[in-house]
């Protein structure tokens, strides 16, 4: 028994899976690569497991295993934007993870539904939207029940985006105003602000171990909390308290925000709080 192996068709289908398989990765870690090279990394990837076909005909599973995780390795890198190991680690696994959820819901699919168009093109985008859909659940349930939002910060023209954990046991505010205070990193804040002039105020607080101190806080221009690619609430001025310690040992946020921001009056309001 022997197969026929047409290295084109084999191509575009690899083409469109690795593309797929991409995105949803970068949606999962919350990376910024664009469209065009999710998809010239795609056909990168396509193109080497195409010449391994080619040139390594019989190749033992074993070897043809190691020669596909190089492959992946190669296409992540570039692909997804990937700057240290432990991402690339993190990237492969989860796009294995993918690629085998994509293929369980693509053969689930293919016994039940018939495409009037080419069938593995039509199979293969539902099958990305229903993971796609499933994985973007399970990361808003996941970052709900941890109360981890993603933060969009503004200062002078200038944004960056960070993860902000709602800290329920915040109480921190403004003795003048009331306003309430989420607390950012000296790291974060000088990412923010670089070079700019920033005039600070000194807020009381009191911690564990230390009965009274003094925590320099400033405003920003806006402070925006999403989850699921929805605005949950957009914060105009936003009083941020800066403090030297590390918020997170694992550094899965980059500030505490007030709870206060996401009570029900604020999402509905949308600009809550300004600046007097």
């Amino acid at each position: 028994m022997y197969y026929v192996l047409y290295i084109d068709v084999l191509f575009l289908e690899n083409l469109l899976l690795d593309y797929l398989l991409l995105t949803v990765t970068a949606r999962l870690l919350k990376l910024s690569a664009g469209r065009i090279r999710r998809f010239l990394s795609a056909a990168l990837g396509s193109g080497l497991l195409c010449l391994v076909y080619a040139l390594f005909p019989g190749c033992p599973p074993a070897g043809f295993l190691l020669l596909h995780t190089a492959i992946a390795a190669v296409m992540v890198w570039p692909g997804l934007k990937i700057r240290n190991l432990r991402m690339l680690g993190k990237a492969l696994i989860l796009l294995y993870l993918c690629g085998f959820l994509l293929g369980g819901i693509f053969g689930f699919l293919q016994n039940y539904i018939r495409f009037p168009v080419y069938p593995f093109l039509g199979l293969s985008i539902l099958s990305y939207w229903l993971l796609s859909l499933g994985m973007g659940w399970l990361t808003r349930f996941r970052h709900r029940e941890r109360h981890i939002y993603s933060v969009t910060l503004g200062f002078h023209g200038r944004v960056i985006k960070l993860r902000g954990l709602v800290d329920t046991g915040n109480g921190l505010r403004d003795p003048v105003f009331g306003k309430p205070v989420s607390i950012l990193t000296k790291e974060l804040q000088l990412a923010l602000c670089r070079e700019d002039e920033v005039l600070f105020y000194p807020v009381p607080f009191h911690s564990i171990g230390k009965k009274a101190g003094l925590l320099p806080a400033f405003y920003a221009d806006f402070l925006q909390i999403e989850s699921g690619g929805r605005t949950l609430c957009r914060v105009e001025h936003p009083l941020l308290g800066v403090t030297k310690e590390p918020l997170s040992s694992k550094k899965e946020y980059g500030i505490l925000l007030h709870p206060e921001l996401l009570e029900p009056k604020s999402i509905l309001g949308g600009n809550k709080d300004n600046a007097d």
